[in-house]
Order: C-alpha cells, then sequence, then structure tokens
C-alpha cells in the first residue's frame, strides 16, 4: 500500500472491523508481524498487509476521521470481492526479519529542523545553489524535526531511519522498522535515529523535504551531501550543486 496523496493522511479499516496483520513498512519488512484493526499512512508513506477473507464475502476498505487536520472525513476507498474457492494460506510467521536497531553512537551529531507556516525549513526556503548539511558517509545521527503549525510528513532520500519518539512516546509498533518517510504532527518534535549509506560526492545533494505537495513546491526543502569522513570542511556550501531534482 502507497499513500500517493498530495495531502490526505488515511487511517486504514475495514468496515467490518476485522483485524489484519501489517508486515512491512517504508524500507522493508518488520521484525514481526504486528495485528491491528486500523493503522494510518500519511503522504509518501507505504505498508505491506496480509488480510483473511472467506470464500465468496465482500468487504470495504475505509479511511475514517482521525480528528487530524488532514485526516479529516469517513469515506470507502476500495471493496474486496473474495472468490467463490480460495485456497488455505499457511499462517503468518512469527518472525519476519532481523533488522538491527539503528542506534546512534554516545556524542552523535544532532540536527534540527524547524518547519515553519511560511513553507521553509530552519527559517529557509528551497534554493537549488547551496549546500546546506554536509554528512559524513556511514553516520548514524539524531535528527529532531520542530513543527510549529500544522500537521506534515517528511521524507529523507537515500537514507533508512528508525522513529525514536514524537513528543516524548514511542512510535506505533507498526511504525517501528526502518523507513524514510515520517508523520509530524502539529506542534510537535519527532526524532529519528538515522543511518547514511557509504556513498560519496559532495557536489550531487540529497534531498529532505515535507512530502505534502503544496508544501514541497512552495519551498519546504533542504539538501545534503554525503562525504569522505575528515573532508567536511572541504565542501564548498555556497556553490552551485549538480541536481538531477
Amino acid at each position: 500500500m502507497l499513500n500517493g496523496s498530495n495531502a490526505r493522511m488515511y487511517k486504514l479499516t475495514f468496515a467490518d472491523q476485522r483485524r489484519f496483520h501489517v508486515t512491512a513498512n517504508d524500507a522493508g519488512l518488520l521484525g514481526a508481524s504486528v495485528e491491528v484493526e486500523q493503522f494510518s499512512l500519511t503522504p509518501g508513506e507505504r505498508a505491506e498487509i496480509i488480510v483473511a477473507f472467506a470464500p465468496g464475502e465482500q468487504v470495504v476498505l475505509r479511511s475514517v476521521d482521525n480528528g487530524v487536520d488532514i485526516g479529516e472525513g469517513d469515506f470507502d476507498l476500495l471493496k474486496f470481492i473474495a472468490a467463490k474457492d480460495l485456497k488455505p494460506a499457511p499462517n503468518v510467521p512469527a518472525r519476519l526479519a532481523s533488522p538491527p536497531p539503528i542506534t546512534a553512537p554516545a556524542g552523535a551529531r544532532v540536527r534540527r529542523f524547524r518547519l515553519s507556516e511560511h513553507d521553509a525549513i530552519n527559517g529557509k526556503e528551497m534554493d537549488m545553489a547551496p549546500i546546506d548539511e554536509v554528512v559524513p558517509a556511514g553516520a548514524v545521527e539524531i535528527w529532531e524535526i520542530e513543527n510549529n503549525v500544522y500537521s506534515r510528513t517528511s521524507h529523507i532520500h537515500e537514507v533508512a531511519f528508525q522513529v525514536l519518539e514524537t513528543d516524548g512516546s514511542p512510535p506505533p509498533a507498526y511504525a517501528t522498522g526502518y523507513k524514510d518517510t515520517v508523520y509530524v504532527p502539529a506542534t510537535s518534535l519527532v526524532r529519528l535515529a538515522v543511518q547514511f549509506g557509504d556513498f560519496t560526492d559532495p557536489a550531487s545533494p540529497y534531498m529532505y523535504h515535507c512530502h505534502i505537495l503544496r508544501h514541497e513546491d512552495s519551498g519546504m526543502m533542504g539538501q545534503f551531501v554525503i562525504v569522505k569522513p575528515g573532508t567536511e570542511a572541504q565542501v564548498n556550501l555556497s556553490s552551485p550543486a549538480h541536481t538531477g531534482h
């Protein structure tokens, strides 16, 4: 499942309140499946689910109002019509994968990004020329996303991260795997443990941005480069970047 909407959060549930399993999110399998009756996807987030159907039955997948500004309203999304003849399926495995936790070392770099009402990050709208952040290859950092206004959803290119907390609370179990997109509620602080890759290029940046289309289009974006450790100070932050975005 992919939320490809430009600004809509979906709180997904079946009309008969049947329970189902979330087995993966943005960057792959969870360590174990999570049984739920409903779960949320914000723009850019992905998930895989397993649902049991009886032969010939019909059931509607719905989105229900969750009281959030980008998730208002109840409406039907999709009707499933099961075939008259179905083969039994195996049970969902107790374990799905063994992804090691993304753990920032003692003294890890902490970067804070403030999302403002005027579609800017840290007071700046997107500029294709300067480099905003320089990261050493292979680093694990803490990124803090501070949202001062309405709901956002933030995406970081190239990386995998795990959500540590939102306003001091851990993420729901179905959102504990490797991710690259995260829901940032209104007036909240989200903390991430971010794992960067090993490919280096001081001239070709990656992006980080709000995943609500009108926000990113109007400037809520920044860019970073990954460089060989120890060469961070050599990057010319003001030189035009070579980017395909």
